[in-house]
């Protein structure tokens, strides 16, 4: 076996910069530089060294201090929350979501605009319009900003391809032209990979964890050991093309039975002309057709959480749109997983996405906060 090549002075220097700046963003605590250096076993010259980089870098504050035991006051290091944001953005057919969230994934600001999909560079242009309109409305610094991370609920091919996205219109692999308008750094993903990457960076005690999202259309994400898995084609995690009922409903990819043609939150609104308000409200009201209707879905949703939980072996969460409306309903998921589990599974794997109208613009924008904090 070869040995392990030693680390150059330069590696080994980001190495200790970044495990100090981890440290401090795990915590957002002021600390003292001596507290900091017996944390990370570092001595105070090396500490020192880091500390002038992240200073110069806007990433910390040391210019507080605290109550001297005698001698000089101890300086305090302050992460600073502000120092980088990055914008989440979630692109539907009809509409889009933009969120800005800040080194500690605190929202800044946060617009939804009415302006349906098209990959056109002439979309591209209003989309860009529209973000410049957003940063100068919230005086936020563009010099601070690491990027733009977009999602599309389809499928992402290398180099930023639609490879497939039938609920926006895209049946086949073409580039994404409406990117080249934005004059940032710019991240393409799937909308439900964002979603459960978002999700499951907020749980360090969770290493592994498979994401269910559920709005108009259904998707999800795998996450192993801390790594999104993306499959060999792009293409892991749609869950919502599970084949559910053989020979069942059409579904937009154009075949038949696929857990989105029977748990798309559109069949409890949009195609009975009604919000998903509406919808739980009657469901709660005693409503005969509703709670049908909901004796279903929920029935439907316990097979294929059986399923994926079966070939993954995971916590499992719910998210998207429909994961606020399910907590009530908990106890009857369950019992229907059960039912349809081997005797003594346990059900308690499965959880539900605190509600959120931009959890998943959120998790694209930690994306980028995710990249930066690696490489620094």
């Amino acid at each position: 076996m070869s040995a392990h090549r030693p680390l150059s002075t330069v590696e080994l220097r980001k190495q200790n910069r970044n495990r100090v700046y981890r440290y401090l963003i795990a915590r957002w605590e002021p600390v003292t530089k001596q507290e900091l250096a017996f944390q990370l076993s570092m001595s105070l010259p090396t500490l020192t060294q880091n500390l002038n980089e992240l200073t110069e870098m806007g990433l910390i504050d040391r210019s507080v201090t605290t109550d001297s035991t005698g001698g000089r006051r101890p300086q305090l290091i302050v992460p600073l929350p502000d120092a980088r944001f990055a914008l989440g953005i979630e692109l539907t057919s009809r509409d889009l979501r933009i969120v800005a969230i800040n080194l500690r994934k605190e929202t800044l600001a946060s617009q939804r605009a009415a302006l349906p999909f098209a990959n056109t560079e002439t979309y591209g242009g209003e989309l860009a319009g529209l973000i410049e309109h957003f940063l100068d409305s919230n005086h936020l610094d563009r010099n601070r900003l690491l990027g733009v991370a977009l999602t599309l609920p389809g499928i992402i091919g290398p180099e930023m391809t639609i490879e497939y996205a039938p609920t926006i219109g895209v049946h086949t692999s073409t580039p994404a032209r409406f990117l080249s308008r934005i004059p940032y750094k710019v991240l393409l993903d799937n909308d439900a990979t964002c979603g459960g990457f978002g999700e499951w960076w907020k749980r360090t005690d969770q290493p592994s964890m498979a994401y269910l999202s559920l709005n108009r259309g259904v998707g999800g994400a795998i996450l192993i050991d801390g790594k999104l898995y993306d499959g060999v084609e792009h293409r892991a995690a749609e869950f919502g093309h599970i084949c559910l009922h053989p020979g069942g409903r059409p579904c937009k990819c154009g075949r038949r039975g696929c857990l989105e043609a029977y748990c798309s939150t559109a069949l409890l609104s949009d195609d009975l002309d009604i919000s998903l308000d509406v919808f739980f409200q009657r469901v709660e009201e005693g409503d005969a057709a509703c709670r049908a209707l909901w004796d279903t879905y929920l029935e439907d949703l316990a097979h294929a959480v059986t399923i994926i939980h079966t070939i993954l072996d995971c916590p499992l969460m719910i998210g998207g749109q429909l994961s606020q409306y399910l907590p009530p309903y908990q106890h009857r998921l369950q019992s229907l997983i059960r039912a349809l589990s081997s005797p003594g599974d346990r059900v308690d794997f499965l959880t539900f996405c605190p509600s959120s109208g931009h959890s998943v613009c959120i998790g694209a924008a930690t994306r980028l906060l995710y990249e930066f904090v690696k490489q620094l």
